[in-house]
């Protein structure tokens, strides 16, 4: 997959499959779009671009909410969307200007003019343009008017709620991991470089790593979780600790990893996937204290985790595994 800047340079006049929208969590929903633009491919033999919206769109109108933290932050989206198949992807940068453009001006100066859509591919609550006015039937007409086709892929539901990605991040916020795991098809991962930590818990005799995490990164309620815990050079069930309540120096939400007797001597590249919600955040424990909590936490992840099995590569518990494969390699800030 190419991610693209200038589509109208780095794909030229080469007509495309644009599957258009905000697209954060690339949970099944989006998942559903893809395959409905990679099936018109399949029988035109044209490219299909991802075209998104970045910062989220949402984060401009109404500003210091949620959504300045994103569920898939670019990384992360870049390397899910060519493992999904994805040719090309255009990030396109959301400002206020644009926002200003009525659903036309828009569709003429980013579908027309800078690519050549040839088929375009929204969800049934796509909207776009000045105060959200088009939507997939002003689409469809526009279409019509300018040249290109227009699907519209259905919702889609699971237990008769329909997944999205607002419904994932309330489920996150809830601590419930589980569910958003099946919304998503995958654990929910947060990743990043992890160091020794010198909290008491590692001063007790128990290594600690701390995760530095992106900033953008959507974080789901604080609290001590069973999770999977992966490296370069290892691959651990763990139990992880976010906390909000902070000590001086501190400016942002905690992180810790306990992986056993695993030391954490070194940075290293790791992701954590979210499994389930053990307990609340609490203020931490000093010295032995703090070991014994850990220790319990511990065991409390283990048993969290034995009845999903050992195999981390397990059928239907983890998907899109080469995705964050490249992810681990990647130099996040």
């Amino acid at each position: 997959m190419k991610t693209v800047a200038t589509p109208e340079v780095d794909v030229g006049a080469r007509p495309v499959i644009a599957a258009i929208g905000t697209f954060d969590g690339l949970h099944l929903g989006h998942r559903q779009l893809f395959e409905t633009a990679l099936k018109i491919k399949a029988g035109t033999g044209l490219p299909v671009m991802v075209i998104g919206f970045h910062p989220h769109p949402k984060s401009l109108v109404k500003p210091g909410g949620d959504y300045e933290s994103l569920l898939t932050p670019m990384e992360e989206k870049q390397a899910l969307l060519e493992d999904m198949g994805i040719d090309y992807f255009w990030p396109i940068h959301f400002t206020r200007e644009m926002s200003q453009l009525s659903p036309r001006e828009f569709t003429r100066m980013y579908l027309r003019d800078k690519i050549q859509a040839d088929h375009v591919v929204c969800g049934f609550n796509f909207t776009f343009g000045y105060k959200a006015e088009g939507n997939p039937q002003v689409l469809h007409q526009i279409g019509q008017d300018m040249g290109f086709e227009v699907s519209v892929v259905p919702p889609y539901t699971i237990d008769g709620e329909v997944v999205s990605s607002t419904r994932i991040r309330r489920l996150l916020s809830e601590g419930d991991v589980e569910r958003a795991a099946v919304f998503l098809d995958r654990p929910y991962c947060i990743y990043g470089d992890a160091t020794g930590d010198n909290e008491p818990q590692s001063q007790a005799g128990m290594p600690v790593f701390r995760l530095s995490f992106p900033q953008d990164k959507f974080l789901p309620k604080p609290g001590v979780y069973a999770v999977w815990a992966r490296t370069s050079r290892f691959l651990k069930p763990a139990v992880a600790s976010l906390r909000t309540n902070l000590t001086s120096g501190e400016t942002r939400a905690v992180l810790q990893v306990y992986v056993g007797a695993i030391p954490a001597s070194r940075a290293e590249g790791m992701q954590l996937f979210l499994m389930k919600h053990i307990r609340e955040e609490r203020q931490f424990e000093l010295g032995k204290q703090a070991g014994t909590q850990i220790k319990v936490d511990y065991e409390a992840a283990l048993a969290a985790l034995k009845p999903q099995g050992q195999d981390f590569h397990d059928k239907g518990l983890f998907t899109r595994i080469s995705a964050y494969d490249k992810i681990l390699s990647a130099d996040i800030p």
